[in-house]
């Protein structure tokens, strides 16, 4: 992303000031709000988004069990006893969404990626991530879902343990890893894949721990042991919540469906379908549409009576024995996550009609990944006026946030899930976006550029296309495997 650079600012006070980041929240909120009025959220919460909307009532909040964490609901309780006092309470809940998000994502998103990857910042870029997300994921935006939430948690954390990094040789280095801690911790209750993310987080700093021999021991294994406090501080009232409502003393949220964790059955569902949708359209015959993998149904019929599939020694031998098919099914898995078609999350029809929204989601992903590309064309040039280098743990920092989408790949895929990959892009357009760059790039490769494109854009929709093809309601196999029959 960039070589090493002379000393530069640690935050991003510099680059854009304090009206300017005022003004980007105001415009943020306004076109959440736009958004919610559009969609006449508020009026009613489906499915899952349900399920945390209740989970986040104050009258329930904390005492029925679930497999949700307790944290989301937590954040959600102030917004909900508020429309809860309120005769029609949509145009709070709208007012309420749009000013969470609308502030979180114009300060916290730049401020998280400058850190992380560098890149230049000004109040229209960012907007940008707003403006795309709106476009493209509007449900994470409009309903109380827990994947934007998880998501700006980990950012939170990623930035802090960043930040106290540099700080190591102050006493702000402990509170800032405390904090990293927290937020992960958070993350992590929010939606559980973010548990692989604090090995990440652990790893960069025990690069440091390792490195930093001006340092004394103590105060760099301190770093370790604050981060570890701050993730244990934010479960114990998931604790005391699991002994009631589960009678179970664990910090851990008791994701289980059917007495398996719920990642073993993302796994063995993940088998034989290639993507998933949840729609609210009263005339379809079910609320779930699966997209089926025909290959991958009939290796599911040919091991699942051979051993239990839940148990992750069988299912890794199972995929040890069919390398090619495995390797297959996660590049089309892998395709499908970033297929977006009905970024609404609970669809009003099947995917097969959303082709204007597919071409804009694969030109944003394309014109990201030329971004990406010239970047690193540039690097050995030098940087544009306002232009912040990045850190030599970008690397890291990138494995980071893309831990929860390669761990939730094997699993049943919905595009959602992909948000952290469709977030990174949306920021390197916004914040590494250099008109003359690509101009220079486009004169000087454009011919490998088209073509690049084309057999990108070829693949691609070839397997999304197939993909549609396989649309069924009924519940597949794979999803009664290992259920009690009646």
């Amino acid at each position: 992303m960039g070589a090493q650079h002379s000393a530069w600012p640690t935050s991003t006070t510099g680059f854009v000031d304090r009206h300017q980041r005022a003004l980007s929240c105001l415009v943020s909120v306004a076109i959440l709000m736009a958004l919610h009025l559009s969609f006449r959220s508020g009026n009613a919460q489906p499915f899952d988004a349900g399920e945390y909307w209740h989970f986040s009532s104050p009258s329930v909040f904390g005492t029925e069990p679930s497999v949700r964490g307790y944290f989301f609901p937590a954040l959600l309780l102030p917004l909900h006893f508020l429309c809860d006092l309120m005769a029609d309470p949509a145009p709070l809940f709208r007012l309420g969404m749009s000013a969470i998000y609308g502030v979180a994502l114009p300060l916290l998103v730049p401020a998280s990626f400058q850190e992380a990857f560098g890149g230049k910042v000004t109040f229209w870029r960012r907007l940008v991530p707003v403006v795309l997300l709106a476009a493209l994921f509007p449900g994470l935006l409009i309903y109380p879902l827990s994947d934007l939430p998880a998501l700006l948690l980990a950012l939170s954390s990623l930035y802090f343990t960043l930040r106290g990094m540099q700080q190591i040789t102050t006493g702000r280095f402990l509170g800032m890893l405390a904090a990293s801690g927290v937020f992960i911790g958070a993350a992590y209750n929010t939606r559980t894949i973010y548990l692989f993310v604090p090995v990440g987080l652990l790893a960069l700093l025990a690069l440091v721990v390792i490195h930093a021999r001006r340092i004394p021991a103590l105060s760099r294994w301190a770093g370790i042991a604050a981060l570890g406090t701050g993730m244990i501080a934010v479960s114990l009232p998931q604790l005391l919540i699991n002994q009631r409502t589960h009678g179970v003393s664990s910090l851990a949220v008791q994701a289980r469906v059917d007495n398996h964790s719920l990642f073993a059955n993302q796994l063995v569902w993940g088998m034989t379908l290639q993507r998933y949708e949840t729609t609210v359209n009263a005339k379809a015959p079910a609320p779930t549409v699966f997209y089926l993998d025909p290959d991958g149904e009939q290796l599911f019929k040919e091991v699942a009576g051979q051993g239990d599939l839940f148990s992750l020694r069988y299912y890794l031998k199972v995929v040890a024995e069919h390398p090619v098919h495995f390797l297959s099914l996660y590049t089309r898995h892998v395709i499908n996550g970033l297929d977006v078609r009905d970024g609404i999350v609970y669809t009003r029809k099947p995917s097969p009609l959303r082709t204007p929204t597919a071409l804009f989601n694969f030109a944003v992903l394309a014109l990201a990944c030329w971004v990406a590309w010239s970047m690193r064309v540039r690097s050995m040039q030098p940087l544009s006026p306002g232009v912040r280098p990045a850190p030599a743990t970008w690397r890291w920092s990138l494995v980071i946030l893309l831990l929860p989408v390669v761990t939730i790949l094997p699993g049943a895929v919905e595009t959602r899930f992909f948000l952290p990959l469709h977030l990174l892009a949306y920021c390197v357009i916004a914040f590494y976006f250099d008109a003359p760059g690509l101009r220079q790039s486009a004169r000087k490769h454009g011919t490998a550029i088209i073509v690049a494109v084309v057999v990108a854009a070829g693949v691609f929709f070839a397997v999304s296309s197939s993909t549609m093809a396989q649309l069924q309601y009924s519940w597949p196999d794979v999803y009664r495997y290992g259920l009690p029959t009646k």
